[in-house]
Parts: structure tokens; C-alpha cells; sequence
């Protein structure tokens, strides 16, 4: 190398500055000792790795808002962190690491970077010497006002049976798909228009169970948060004075209307082809038959109690869709009653499509006998409820609604409410809730998770525990539920161990090869934006988990690969409890 005219000055551990104008300069103090080459190298190495980005140093990619609690989780035993500006490169904060927890979700040993005193708005990173640095991240109290409505448009790219138009789906566009009229699988002359709906996950198909929660935690998100949700989203309905939320939820009501039988009122399971499509079919290029399966408890019962909550909600906005969704969930309401036996629903031998098979409708009945009565105030429905509900740990999601079915009953202010029976339900609710926090607070990565939750669709668990935790702090509010719900969002993007964001689009490592066929199939460069993938499974469900990684720790247990379904699908109500979250993170109260 040739020093000549170069002038580099180094601060050494002693803390003085010495200037070199050739190799072979000596410092300028007799009293500094000589700096070999080899000491040289070894600081241009230091310095060269606090300017790398390192995997160990996790933060949310996204950003904080500016008076929210901001922690870093540093992974490996440190002493110092600073926070720079990343447009002046200067530290704006310099402090000292904590803690040394070990982290069982991960095998990981961690400290924390606390830089909450930091709220000028800006764009930032988390320098620690000898190890790099992290992704930049936002301090703004709008950032995630773009994610939030990049995830209620996910599920418009997500609508099956209508055409994506170029004018709002840009490169995601495509013809419209599955239009023509589904056959009865058990009897193939019969057939029905169960057009619309969204394709539920990385496949086609569309499944009542999770289509149910779906638009549950979108009308919930609406009805929590109904300040947040705009009608400038860029979907087909925007611009018709309706928060998009409401008519995102009202488009797959449409296709739930469908899937009712009109003789009997009870609800078909799903309709699907018979085996999934390959990886890289457009949707309007499968065009396998459609089959329309048989009635099942559980689809009745979601059916029912969602289309009660409809009710309620869209009463002022749109009264005869309203009407129609009461009149909707009465009906299912009746083939319950008639059928009072379990009926379960199995694929059929033939059938390999998704199942959402269940072994008891106690809680969806539970659920909509509670929606029910909050829609009618009918005494029967209230009677049901008190007499069956039983906390079964509040679910959240389509295996279990128990969740669903205590919030519409806790929040209900119709007469006649059981009061004792609120009491008992929330109380046990607030104790789960302070369980996820103490979890939370025991979790190297600060995440409300324990590590036997690492299954499939892992992510779903963080998002519904965070839900959880924000309802809570509606029934009683403590900082320590707000607290441990917005830790679980900075999880979900990328404060983990494997410093990866969960959903496509955002953050700095994003998921760009999800189980997502529209996206294998395109030919746009970046897979569709605003998905949250399933999540570390440590049980390793697919080949690509098997033989890439056997032997890691459950929060280990994900990778970026199309053929990883077990880790790397996506499905529309693993979308509904994040977009409830950004409700409450673009509401206008600060952390």
C-alpha cells in the first residue's frame, strides 16, 4: 500500500492519537509506544466489523415510536452500545449493556441495549464494538402506519374469484380465477356458485373455519380501533366513504353467505380441488374442479357467531347487509339446535387439501350463542352461553375460539348480561394476561412465548398473544400489557434470533421465497407485500425442515424457503391479529 500524502489517525485503548505519513513513521510522542503493523491491522479489523451489519445485534427492523420502550437484544456477552444517526453517523446515545439471561427458546445468551431516552424522530442503528452493528430502523411515530395497510391489503391480493386489476395490484395483477360453479363431491351433478372469498393460504383453497376468524379480527380491529382505518388502503371499494377494513371483512362475509345451505342453514366445510395445484399455477390458471364439502359443526357454529358480530357492526353502514348477515346467522343458529351431535368434518380419502378438522364445536357454539345475544338480546342465546361456555385458554385462532367467544360476552352491554359470569371470565382472562407478560419478561428475546409454542404457524401465537395482552389493558390497564404486546411486534419484525422480519416486504431481512404460490408464480421480483408467515416449527412438518434444521432450537427452526410449508406458509388469519395490533400501535395513544 502506498501511504504516501495518507494520513490516517487512530484512537487506541490508551486513549492517544497518532498520525502516520508513511509505514514506516514512528508516533509523535516519544512517550506513546510504538504501533506495530500487526496492531494496525487488528484495529482496521474492529473497526471494520462495527461498520458490518451483524446477525447478532436485533432490533425491530421497522422502527419504534419515539416514546415507546426501545430495546435492543444483543446476542453474546458485551459491555457498551451506541446509538448513531445513520444520516450524520455521529452517537447519539452511549451506554452500558445489561443483563445476561440464556435464553431457552433459542440457546442464545444475551444483553439489552436500552435506548429509550432517544424520541427525536430519525433513522438510527445500534453499534457494538468488536461485533458490528444492526439494520437501520425508523424512531417516528408513524411507522407503522405503511405496514399496518400493507397487511389489510394483503388480503385483497389474497381474493379469489374477481380479477386483480393492474390499477390497484400493480405487478401482482392477474385474470380473475375460480369462477365457474363448484360440484358437490358427493354428488358431482349438483352444482352451486361459492364464487369469492380469499384464497386462505399458500394454496387456493377457501375454508369457512379460518375464513371466520379472519374477518373476526378485522371487525374486532375496526371495533377497538375504529379511528385508525382509512378508505384510502387501494383496494377496488376505496373512495366509497366505508373504512377499507370493513369492506375488506365484508368481501369474505359475501363468499361465508354463499357457503350456507339455503334449505337447511347449516355451512359447508370448504371448497377446494382435490389435491393443491403446483407451486408455480397462477390462480386463474387452476382450473381443477372445485369441490363444495360437506356441513359441519364448526363451520355452522363460526358461521353463526361471525355473522352476528356482522350484524352488529354494519348496522348503521350498510342495514341491509346487516339484515341479511342476522337473518344469515339465525338459520345456522337453527341447524344447531336440530343438530345437536357433534358432525365433524374428514377429507375424504381422495382429498388432500386442507382439513381444519375439529374434535369438539363446544367453543364455536359458545362463540356464536355470545354473539348472538349481544346482536339480539334474545334470552335464549344468553342462556346457552352461561350454561356452556368454559374457559378452554382463550383462543384465538380457528382450532380455538374460546377467545372470540369471551370477548364478545365481557364486552357485551346488552341487558340482561350475566354479571357474575363477566367477572369470572375476565378475571381469568387478566391472569392469562399477566402469565404471557411474566413470560415475556423471563424470554431472552422479550417475547411472550414459551418454547414448546414453537409449532406450526408459531407466529399466529405471538400475534394472538399481543391481541390478548391489548385487550387486557382495555379491562384493566397497566403498562405491562401494552408493554409485552408491542415486544411481541418487535419479534415479528426481526427482534429474534435469527434477525429475520416475519413479514414480506418490511424490514431489512425479509422473507422472499414464502409457500405462496401467486408469489412462485409471478414474475415480479419480490413476493406480495404485507404477509406474515407461519414461523419457527420445531417440529419440522416438510422435507426442506428436516434435512436443513434437524437439531436447532424451536426458535431456531424457520427458513426462507418456498418448499418449507410447515415454516414458511402464509394464511389470512395470521394477517387478521397483527393488522389488530397495528390498530392499536396507529391509534393515537403512545407507548
Amino acid at each position: 500500500m502506498n501511504w504516501k500524502n495518507t494520513i490516517i489517525s487512530l484512537t487506541l485503548a490508551g486513549s492517544f492519537i497518532f498520525t502516520m505519513s508513511s509505514c514506516t513513521s514512528k508516533p509523535v510522542s516519544s512517550n506513546v509506544p510504538e504501533v506495530t503493523n500487526q496492531a494496525v491491522t487488528s484495529m482496521s479489523q474492529d473497526l471494520k466489523a462495527e461498520n458490518e451489519i451483524s446477525d447478532d445485534v436485533h432490533v425491530n427492523q421497522l422502527g419504534y415510536k419515539t416514546l415507546s420502550k426501545k430495546i435492543a437484544v444483543i446476542k453474546g456477552q458485551y459491555k457498551k452500545f451506541q446509538v448513531v444517526d445513520s444520516k450524520t453517523g455521529v452517537a447519539v446515545l452511549t451506554g452500558d449493556l445489561t443483563g445476561n439471561p440464556k435464553d431457552e427458546s433459542s440457546g442464545d445468551t444475551v444483553c439489552y441495549a436500552d435506548f429509550s431516552k432517544i424520541t427525536v424522530p430519525g433513522k438510527y442503528f445500534i453499534s457494538i464494538s468488536g461485533l458490528g452493528k444492526s439494520y437501520d430502523f425508523l424512531i417516528d411515530d408513524n411507522v407503522y402506519s405503511k405496514l399496518g395497510d400493507a397487511m389489510l391489503k394483503a388480503l385483497c391480493y389474497q381474493r379469489c374469484g374477481t380479477a386483480l386489476t393492474p390499477d390497484f395490484a400493480g405487478e401482482y395483477s392477474h385474470a380473475e380465477c375460480h369462477k365457474t360453479l363448484a360440484k358437490f363431491y358427493n354428488d358431482e351433478t349438483r352444482e352451486i356458485d361459492v364464487s369469492g372469498g380469499w384464497h386462505d393460504a399458500g394454496d387456493y383453497g377457501r375454508y369457512v373455519v379460518p375464513a371466520t376468524v379472519t374477518v373476526a379480527g378485522l371487525l374486532l380491529a375496526y371495533e377497538f380501533y375504529p379511528q385508525v382505518f382509512t378508505d384510502a388502503v387501494r383496494i377496488p371499494e376505496s373512495g366509497n366513504k366505508i373504512p377499507d377494513v370493513l369492506d375488506e371483512a365484508k368481501y369474505g362475509i359475501e363468499w361465508l353467505l354463499k357457503m350456507q345451505d339455503s334449505e337447511s342453514g347449516g355451512v359447508y366445510h370448504k371448497v377446494t380441488s382435490r389435491v393443491f395445484p403446483e407451486m408455480t399455477t397462477m390462480p386463474d390458471k387452476d382450473v381443477d374442479n372445485q369441490l363444495v364439502m360437506s356441513i359441519s359443526t364448526n363451520a355452522t357454529a363460526d358461521f353463526a357467531a361471525v355473522t352476528a358480530m356482522a350484524s352488529r357492526i354494519y348496522v348503521t353502514i350498510d342495514p341491509v347487509f346487516s339484515q341479511n348477515c342476522l337473518q344469515a346467522s339465525q338459520k345456522a343458529w337453527e341447524w344447531l339446535e336440530k343438530n345437536k351431535d357433534f358432525v365433524s368434518f374428514k377429507n375424504p380419502s381422495d382429498v388432500a387439501s386442507g382439513e381444519y378438522g375439529d374434535s369438539s364445536g363446544k367453543d364455536e357454539k359458545a362463540w356464536a350463542a355470545a354473539e348472538l345475544f349481544r346482536a339480539t338480546g334474545n334470552e335464549k342465546y344468553n342462556e346457552y352461553f352461561t350454561d356452556n361456555y368454559q374457559i378452554e385458554g382463550f383462543g384465538l385462532g380457528w382450532q380455538n375460539v374460546s377467545g372470540f367467544a369471551a370477548i364478545a360476552y365481557m364486552f357485551s352491554d346488552v341487558s340482561g348480561t350475566d354479571q357474575k359470569k363477566v367477572d369470572e371470565i375476565k378475571k381469568a382472562w387478566l391472569d392469562k394476561a399477566d402469565m404471557f407478560a411474566s413470560t415475556g419478561q423471563k424470554d431472552g428475546y422479550l417475547v411472550a412465548m414459551h418454547k414448546m409454542e414453537y409449532n406450526w404457524g408459531s407466529n399466529m401465537n405471538v400475534a394472538t398473544h399481543a391481541m390478548h395482552l391489548l385487550i387486557s389493558d382495555r379491562l384493566k390497564t397497566d403498562d405491562k400489557y401494552i408493554h409485552t404486546a408491542e415486544d411481541c411486534t418487535h419479534y415479528l419484525l426481526g427482534r429474534n434470533t435469527l434477525n429475520q422480519s416475519y413479514i414480506t416486504g418490511f424490514g431489512s431481512k425479509q422473507v422472499k421465497k414464502p409457500h405462496h404460490r401467486p408469489s412462485a408464480a409471478d414474475l415480479a421480483l419480490n413476493p406480495v407485500p404485507g404477509l406474515m408467515v407461519g414461523g419457527p416449527d420445531s417440529a419440522l412438518e416438510d422435507d426442506v425442515a428436516k434435512s436443513k434444521l434437524s437439531g436447532k432450537f424451536p426458535a431456531e427452526c424457520y427458513i426462507d424457503d418456498i418448499n418449507s410449508f410447515s415454516t414458511n406458509e402464509v394464511a389470512t388469519y395470521w394477517n387478521s391479529p397483527v393488522i389488530f395490533i397495528l390498530g392499536y400501535l396507529n391509534s393515537n395513544r403512545l407507548l
